[in-house]
């Protein structure tokens, strides 16, 4: 559940033209609920207020029922990123549940690029696994270096004394 005082918080900076700490706080909530899609809408319409469409359409790109006003926004994202799939599938940053991303209906006869892009999305969750195990064998290794290192010190220590 997102915090209820959070949600109000935003909506207090919102009324009071305090779009900078709005989308501020709404990046947090959105890197702690990924599952929750509503936020990234919320933060796409503070980058419209913004006057960055392109960031707009970024955060509303996941979204099912889309205005004329959000496609536009889109499409000008799928242009800022070349209509290269696999860069628009990166920069959504999208870590949430799978599933979510399985059932989401995204508006292909307005871009034949989205189902790509969705496809791209499920590929990179199913890689995560392997970033998580690469991170993991780094810190083996890491925590392998300093335990040898004490170890070095301590014989160098009872060598001397």
């Amino acid at each position: 559940m997102i915090p209820v005082k959070t949600l109000k918080k935003i909506e207090e900076d919102i009324n009071k033209n305090d779009l900078g700490k709005a989308r501020d706080r709404l990046h947090g909530l959105i890197s702690t609920y990924p599952n929750e899609l509503e936020l990234r809408k919320k933060l796409g319409d503070i980058y419209f207020e913004l006057k960055y469409p392109s960031m707009a359409g970024r955060y509303w790109y996941l979204e099912e029922n889309k205005t004329p006003e959000m496609v536009k926004a889109c499409k000008e994202f799928e242009k800022s990123m070349g209509n290269d799939p696999n860069r628009i599938a990166r920069t959504l940053k999208y870590r949430g549940d799978i599933e979510i991303l399985k059932r989401l209906e995204l508006d292909r006869e307005i871009s034949p690029i989205k189902n790509k892009v969705k496809e791209k999305l499920l590929q990179e969750s199913e890689d995560s696994l392997q970033d998580k195990l690469v991170t993991i064998g780094c810190i083996s290794i890491l925590i392998l270096i300093i335990m040898f290192v004490v170890i070095g010190v301590y014989a160098f220590f009872n060598w001397i004394f």
